[in-house]
């Protein structure tokens, strides 16, 4: 009786805590019990909410890899309810291309075979693992990471859970170098030349995989930090290491940032700032910011912008001084300075106290990723990809 009642308490407690965890993350909460499309007429029963569409799907063999997905296109009742389903096959030696989820974490079960998993933190740290059956593994919102079945044998099947009604796909290969961004900014931010860009361009990538709030509210003006124990006045609230920045020269793209990292009082507050320095030429490489959206205001100069929805649709803009541009959270987005005498220069502002910067030349190609994954991602040989790994080596 008495562990029954230990076992009821812990139930209630994980319980809990899970409520609160999922009451500050994924989708915004809704204020009804689930949402109807706007062209529904019909009655509402339970067939509103039943997907059929995976029937099958854990017996049926495939020969490349393959994701069936259950959000909310698929299912409209998800609309709303912050989750939603997706299931994976591996046949012998596929991988799962580098990729993003913008809008949510995934939790992944691998349900059959084995898995050689993967993710780049926003630090360029590579983090991975080898999966057996019965393992689960949580990749982090917007942040690159890859699957890979090394049995050259067996098919490997995962289920994935995300946080979201709509996680979306952003696609490295995909979104890179599939969309029209220009052969010259993607050398420039590949360290390597317009030949060896156009090669991987012409293997002709057809990745088709297929509200979202800022940082949690707090519950008090402001957070200190755990170990503060000076006076609390104006200067705690204030950064001057921007100083002198606007005026500054620079040789090559520079970014100057006031996160929580540089200024504490910002934990909690929802907001940060960059300070974008664009020498002539200059390109800012494609990369993504998992907890933000970024708007770019251009205070001196021009630059070209672009950015690459879930869709692979890409969207690009010529700004003046003046202009405004906003970047979606978690997309890819570049920016270029094609002023080939001028310096430009502009202010981000992000709806995060640390927004997070995942590099996608760095990410993908400096922290360690097996050469035949990268390989078998781009669709090209290991020979390309090794040159482009050295190009992006640090000079010594």
């Amino acid at each position: 009786m008495a562990s029954n009642t230990l076992q009821h308490v812990l139930f209630l407690l994980l319980a809990a805590l899970a409520t609160s965890y999922i009451a500050h993350a994924g989708d915004p909460d809704i204020l009804t019990d689930f949402i109807l499309p706007s062209n529904c007429n019909g009655a509402v029963d339970g067939t509103f909410f039943t997907f059929t569409g995976m029937r099958g799907i854990l017996d049926a063999t495939t020969p490349t890899f393959n994701v069936t997905k259950a959000s909310m296109a698929e299912l409209p009742a998800l609309n709303g309810q912050s989750v939603s389903y997706a299931i994976l096959r591996y046949p012998a030696g596929s991988v799962n291309p580098p990729h993003t989820h913008p809008r949510s974490a995934e939790l992944l079960f691998l349900i059959d075979g084995e898995l050689e998993v993967g993710f780049v933190d926003t630090t360029n740290k590579l983090y991975t693992q080898t999966l057996q059956t019965g393992d689960l593994f949580v990749f982090p919102k917007g942040l690159v990471h890859y699957q890979y079945n090394n049995n050259a044998n067996y098919t490997a099947t995962a289920i994935s859970a995300f946080g979201s009604a709509n996680a979306g796909t952003v696609s490295v290969p995909g979104s890179v170098f599939t969309t029209g961004i220009d052969d010259g900014i993607l050398a420039k931010s590949f360290k390597t030349d317009v030949a060896t860009i156009q090669k991987i361009k012409a293997a002709a990538l057809a990745t088709t995989y297929m509200a979202h709030a800022g940082d949690p509210d707090i519950l008090t003006d402001f957070i200190l930090p755990p170990n503060f124990n000076g006076t609390v006045d104006g200067t705690f609230f204030t950064s001057t290491h921007l100083r002198g920045t606007l005026g500054a020269g620079t040789p090559t793209f520079n970014v100057t940032k006031v996160t929580m990292a540089e200024l504490p009082a910002l934990n909690g507050q929802s907001v940060s700032y960059a300070i974008l320095r664009y020498p002539a030429c200059s390109v800012n490489p494609p990369h993504t910011h998992p907890r933000s959206a970024e708007l770019l205001f251009l205070i001196d100069g021009e630059l070209e912008v672009g950015f690459v929805d879930t869709t692979n649709k890409l969207y690009t803009q010529t700004l003046q001084t003046g202009d405004l541009f906003v970047f979606p959270k978690g997309l890819v987005h570049y920016q270029y300075n094609t002023n080939a005498d001028y310096t430009a220069t502009a202010i981000s502002a992000f709806g995060s106290a640390n927004a997070g910067t995942v590099s996608v030349p760095s990410s993908v190609f400096t922290t360690g990723i097996y050469d035949g994954i990268l390989a078998k991602s781009f669709k090209t040989n290991i020979g390309t990809i090794k040159k482009i790994k050295a190009g992006l080596k640090p000079k010594p």
